[in-house]
């Protein structure tokens, strides 16, 4: 499968903040930081059509108790990544083909990816606030928010492996990987300084 990469698109802040509005209702009991983060969220970025959206808790405890409020609204839960993530609950938005109803739950074990004739449209990922994996997203964001010449690398590197084929988007994630962590060491100390 070909991984899309896509100009930035103006309408990304207002899906942003239509999810937002979901998820504050859905878990506004918890009083959640609910942040636009990934690609989408740097104007001028070259992404995936996909919406990134971090949600901070206050901890770890309160983790599972965002699952049911979110599958209720319709995300699909990913269980399958606690094993490798276990600070991260993961949750998305499929984009279904006509008639068909997603699935609330992708338990440890199943196979299913994400992309090719079901791909993911909004992504969330559910952490406790302030923690080292929390402060990444965020710093990453901030960061290419302000550093126009990573922001430019990061897009070219972007569009370079879109050329390539990959099984699922979890091999195009690992293409890029080493690029992401890099700039999220500068993005990380750039942020505390």
């Amino acid at each position: 499968m070909k991984v899309i990469i896509v100009p930035y698109d103006p309408l990304w802040p207002a899906s942003f903040a239509e999810h937002q509005r979901v998820i504050s209702e859905a878990l506004g009991h918890l009083f959640p930081v609910i942040d636009h983060i990934g690609s989408t969220s740097v104007p001028g970025l070259a992404a995936k059509p996909v919406i990134d959206i971090l949600v901070g808790v206050a901890s770890d405890e309160l983790l599972d108790q965002t699952i049911q409020p979110l599958t209720n609204r319709g995300y699909t839960y990913f269980r399958k990544y606690e094993p490798s993530m276990p600070y991260r609950r993961f949750f998305a938005q499929l984009g279904m083909p006509p008639g068909e109803t997603p699935p609330s739950l992708i338990d440890i074990g199943n196979p299913f990816v994400t992309g090719g004739p079901i791909p993911s449209l909004v992504n969330i990922h559910v952490m406790v606030r302030h923690t080292y994996h929390w402060k990444r997203h965020v710093a990453l964001r901030d960061y290419l928010l302000s550093n126009a010449a990573m922001t430019e690398a990061y897009a070219a590197l972007k569009i370079e492996l879109s050329t390539r084929e990959y099984g699922d988007t979890n091999e195009y994630n690992a293409a890029k990987d080493a690029f992401v962590k890099a700039a999220e060491q500068h993005a990380l100390a750039w942020w505390k300084g």
